[in-house]
């Protein structure tokens, strides 16, 4: 009986890792094609990638809902800069049913009519749908992994993205997350970077404005150790809000999209500062929901 369960454990880990594998490769397929639609600036083609009702969360606009407001914005654009190259490479693949939560890498060159070229590097994080035959984007956000002049990036605005939120069928899940990021809002304001660091789990991976991917629990805990560091920063406001919710596993396993705005001040300079995010939240050994990947830019 002992050899049999072995035998049985054996061919469920071999079949988990050539679903894996296979998942991986029909997604590396897919994101060849995406560089393929940037390199030619076919905001069509493009558009077709994602499902009807998407989400797109690119750098430095608005949300964009709808396959049909995606493709507008590629549109606009590829109107407004010239695509030189565009590359993208997958950093890991996490696969759930039918669906997918991949993060990865991209390289963009661009120009303009009045600026030289310009290369962004850059990561996304995305959510697949796997039911039909060529996988599709369900959600996406994408940053660059340093600052960069606003000038030479066009600021495409968005009429306003109509307000979405979880199901009531999600109704205590979105009650525990919004209880999660509660306490982030408290964290952030009182500059208590190490306490926000260990609401992420310890192989999580975080992919914020402005900086390179972040991996593990120490790269994380040192960049929000120095990023919320008291005194040079004051919050005055932080709202978050949650949007759709996608469960992937039940009430374990649950991808957000969230919106963001802060208002901040640093002696006499101050602001406000408005974004989003996407954030996998999966349960610890213990039942609680500790961010598995995060990624997060400005509008």
């Amino acid at each position: 009986m002992k050899w049999l369960l072995l035998v049985l454990l054996s061919f469920s880990g071999a079949a988990a890792g050539t679903e894996a594998a296979t998942v991986a490769q029909r997604l590396q397929d897919a994101n060849a094609g995406i560089a393929a639609d940037w390199r030619t600036a076919d905001a069509a083609a493009l558009a077709r990638r994602y499902t009807p009702d998407a989400t797109l969360m690119p750098e430095h606009s608005q949300v964009r809902r709808g396959a049909s407001n995606i493709g507008q914005y590629y549109a606009a654009l590829f109107d407004a800069v010239r695509v030189e190259d565009y590359q993208r490479t997958s950093h890991d693949v996490t696969v759930y049913g039918q669906h997918a939560v991949q993060i990865g890498h991209y390289a963009l060159a661009f120009s303009q009519a009045d600026a030289g070229r310009t290369t962004f590097n850059g990561k996304f994080m995305a959510l697949w749908d796997l039911a039909s035959p060529q996988p599709r984007l369900i959600c996406e956000l994408w940053g660059t992994d340093a600052p960069f002049d606003p000038a030479i990036w066009p600021r495409l605005n968005a009429a306003t993205a109509p307000e979405v939120t979880a199901s009531p069928a999600d109704a205590a899940l979105l009650q525990e997350i919004t209880g999660r990021n509660r306490i982030i809002g408290e964290l952030v304001t009182a500059r208590r970077g190490a306490e926000h660091a260990e609401l992420f789990m310890p192989d999580a991976a975080y992919l914020t404005y402005y900086t390179p991917m972040l991996l593990g629990m120490t790269q994380i805990r040192d960049y929000f150790v120095a990023h919320e560091r008291p005194g040079d920063v004051t919050i005055e406001s932080l709202a978050l809000r949650s949007g759709k919710l996608y469960p992937l596993q039940g009430r374990d396993l649950a991808l957000e999209e969230g919106l963001y705005r802060v208002a901040w001040r640093a002696g006499d300079t101050h602001g406000v500062v408005e974004g989003k995010s996407l954030n996998l939240w999966k349960r610890d050994g213990d039942g609680t929901l500790k961010l598995f990947r995060q990624a997060v830019n400005h509008d």
